[in-house]
């Protein structure tokens, strides 16, 4: 009985001693995701490929990983090819991994200025004229009277219903890209309803 009360209090102490350093020992918590405006320029060492073998990005000679989505692949391999200088504008991002590299969108090859336009900067102004649906039914994006599609949130279908009626005049900021399906759409950072001033920060 003594002989396993002995073990018992040596295996709690070496449990008590351990745990501080194995608490220490902790990879730090990655960064918090953020993007920030930048402009990258260099020539293109490699291009970088997905698991399924799709480009998807490539890298510049001092290290940067740009990224674009792998749908508009063909469009920046006709502009752009290993050895190229470009100029990237784009947005610096700090994954949730830790990982970091620019999302690309506007690619310049700066030898023959031929550009690829990933996504467009855009600050729109116009009426909500009808709502785009999901298959379940839930309004997933706005048509205004410019002609654009703004897409939204699922999770935000009743508050656009309740607080953007259709014929409500808005501002739109966000960025206009390409789908992997052809369609043009604009992705919003923020929706402003011009009549009462309110301020929807999308996710």
């Amino acid at each position: 009985m003594r002989t396993m009360i002995a073990i018992l209090c040596i295996t709690m102490f070496g449990i008590w001693a351990i745990s501080p350093r194995t608490a220490q020992a902790q990879p730090a918590s990655p960064p918090a995701f953020s993007d920030t405006p930048v402009i990258v320029t260099g020539s293109v060492t490699a291009f970088k490929y997905t698991r399924r073998g799709e480009v998807d990005g490539f890298y510049l000679n001092d290290g940067t990983e740009v990224r674009f989505p792998k749908h508009r692949a063909w469009e920046v391999m006709q502009v752009v090819a290993v050895g190229a200088s470009v100029e990237v504008d784009g947005v610096q991002r700090f994954g949730r991994r830790g990982d970091i590299h620019v999302k690309a969108q506007v690619i310049t090859n700066l030898t023959t200025n031929a550009q690829v336009v990933i996504e467009e900067v855009v600050s729109v102004r116009g009426q909500i004229q009808n709502y785009t649906y999901s298959r379940s039914g839930r309004i997933d994006g706005l048509i205004l009277s410019t002609g654009d599609t703004v897409k939204i949130p699922k999770h935000m279908s009743a508050l656009v219903s309740s607080r953007l009626p259709i014929g409500t005049p808005v501002q739109v900021d966000g960025v206009r890209k390409i789908g992997k399906y052809g369609d043009v759409h604009i992705d919003p950072d923020t929706i402003t309803n011009l009549t009462t001033g309110e301020v929807f920060v999308i996710p």
